[in-house]
Formats: C-alpha cells, structure tokens, sequence
C-alpha cells in the first residue's frame, strides 16, 4: 500500500509518502513552502495585470499580494471558477477592485493547492514512481453560507460531525459539499487524476497524528492541541473517541487563557459562547476525561511547551499531520469509515 499525505497550511505544505513495503524511518518526506506563498512571491515579482485562473485555493498570503498588487496601479482579473479562493462572497472580491470574469484569456498565475508535478518530481529524485493506492489531503476550509459568519459554519460543521460519530479518523469529505468551497476544489483536482481519495480538515489530521502517538505511548486519555498560526485547536480523547472539542485564534491566547480553557475542556465546563464571544469559533464538551498527558503540535507550539509535551508521530512533528492522513488513508481503503 502506498499512501500520498499533504498538509497544505498557511506557510507551508507537508508531504508524505508512505511505502508499507518499506520502513516507515525510509518514508519519503518533505516540508516545502505552501503554494498560496510561492504563488503571493510571483505575484511580487510581476509587473504587469494579473490574470488569474485555476481552482479554488487556500488564500492568505495570495490575496495579500493581489491587493497589494492593486495598489500600485495594476489591475488583478481571476476566472468565476478560481475567484472564491479571494473571499467565497463574490461581491466583496469585487469590492476590493478585482474584477472577476467568466473565463479569462492567456492566464498568467494559476491557483491550484495541489502540485502533483511537484509530487512526482520529488518520488523521481529518490528513484521512485508516482503510484498512490489512495490521495489523502488536508487543508483549512472555514466554509460558506450566506448571512452566517464563517466561524460558525466551520464549527457547526464539527458539531453535525459529532452527532454522527466520535472517531475523528470519519472526518473525512469524498464528497461535493456545495458549501466547502476549497474541500470541493480538491476533491475535483484528486478525480481528475483519476486518483482514490479524499479530503480532510487540516486541524482534525493533526488531531489523528496525535492520537497515534498517543497510542504509541499506551495514552488513553489525554487532551491534544494544534497550535497553528491562525487557528489553535483542543480535543479531550479518551480511548480513541473525542469527548470535547474547541477551536480559538492563536492570537487571542495568552498561557494563561489556554491552561483555563484546557482545564475546562477536561471536566466537561466548557462552552460555545465564552469561546466564540472571545473572537474564537467555538467549543462542545460532550463527556469528562481525566487526562494523562496534555500533547501539544504544530507551528506555534513552542510559544506554549510549557502546558505540555510535544507529539512526535513517526518521530517527526511537522508530520504531524501526514501521519494522521496516513493512518486515515488505511482506514479509508479498508472500508473501516463510511464515505461522507
């Protein structure tokens, strides 16, 4: 079995390649620049209008630079397919004066968050083929419906998630959504290569990756923590099953907000409005755990070490969550998750 694992994040996309032939310690592995970066850098380094064409993306850096692009009296043109990558309300795309077309002639940048040359330029340089028994992706989608701020509908969406089932291995989408754009776009990137997989929320991979370090270790219950640039996520875990969940931005966190809403997450206190009414997404405390462990990954985690100890499934942190793409992706292909 061969697994492809990508964790497109605001600064960087990890890759994975997993050969169960081989060791794991063999696998091969690479942290690169993301491409919403590499693209908001060509951006810079243009002088000319911008064409823009593509798929639907992960923003951030690329619509800084577009609007940045603007201001020094370039114009920024992007295809209705590719625009909700700039905002998914089109008029406020269109509000910050780019103008978006049906279909744009002769494009000069095209947005897509997978890179499969990239993937089989690096399979190549170590001597291998590109030949995936599954894709598996992860990547941040706020989603969209309209009139409903977009931290709400993230976070509903873990809220339907969990009535459904506790296992976050099942938070996977193989589906169309209609209102994840970004989760859509990758989905029909990963059918067009007439490729097996499925797309997962950046956060919830990293929570899988931690959960088999945590079995590793034989950690029944313990609380995990994702600390990204944007967005920091806690999970309560007790045998395998997510007992509570919150979601908050990592800039509104002090170490002393962030031991609180760990404290309350593990005895079950916690609640939607105190999160969401401090500029955070949310949270839902659905049963109590006394935790052995508080494991702590992703990019900002050294800003908080001193609330726990970091993750290393397959002794790596930033594969963090690749490993939990991974082991999802076995799962996946067994037929153990049901297909959403």
């Amino acid at each position: 079995m061969q697994i492809l694992a990508v964790d497109i994040g605001k600064g960087t996309q990890d890759i994975l390649y997993a050969d169960e032939a081989t060791n794991p310690e063999n696998w091969i592995k690479a942290v690169l620049p993301s491409p919403t970066v590499k693209l908001a850098e060509k951006v810079k380094r243009m002088h000319e209008n911008v064409r823009a064409d593509g798929y639907v993306m992960g923003g951030g850096p690329l619509k800084k630079a577009l609007v940045e692009h603007i201001a020094k009296g370039y114009r920024v043109f992007i295809s209705e397919r590719a625009v909700r990558t700039i905002r998914d309300d089109i008029a406020q795309v269109r509000e910050m004066g780019i103008t978006v077309l049906k279909t744009v002639e002769r494009p000069n940048l095209h947005l897509s968050d997978l890179e499969f040359s990239v993937y089989e330029t690096l399979l190549e340089m170590a001597g291998r083929e590109f030949t995936p028994s599954a894709v598996a992706i992860a990547c941040q989608d706020h989603g969209f419906v309209k009139g409903q701020k977009d931290r709400v509908t993230r976070f509903k969406y873990f809220e339907e998630k969990l009535s459904e089932t506790r296992d976050p291995h099942h938070f996977i989408v193989t589906k169309k959504t209609t209102f994840f754009s970004r989760f859509d776009s990758v989905l029909e990137q990963i059918k067009e290569r007439s490729c097996t997989g499925f797309v997962m929320d950046s956060k919830i991979a990293s929570v899988c990756g931690i959960l088999l370090y945590a079995e590793e270790l034989k950690v029944k219950e313990f609380i995990g923590l994702d600390i990204g640039n944007g967005h920091t996520l806690g999970v309560s875990i007790k045998n395998g099953t997510v007992c509570g969940i919150f979601e908050h931005h990592t800039r509104h966190l002090t170490e002393e907000k962030l031991r609180h809403l760990i404290r309350k997450l593990a005895d079950k206190t916690i609640t939607f409005e105190e999160v969401f009414e401090d500029g955070g997404h949310g949270a839902l405390a659905l049963e109590r755990i006394d935790p052995e462990k508080v494991l702590i990954t992703g990019p900002n985690r050294k800003a908080f070490k001193s609330v726990g100890e970091y993750a290393y499934p397959g002794g790596d942190v930033m594969m963090t969550g690749c490993m939990g793409l991974y082991i999802t992706a076995r799962k996946f292909l067994s037929g153990e998750i049901p297909l959403s």
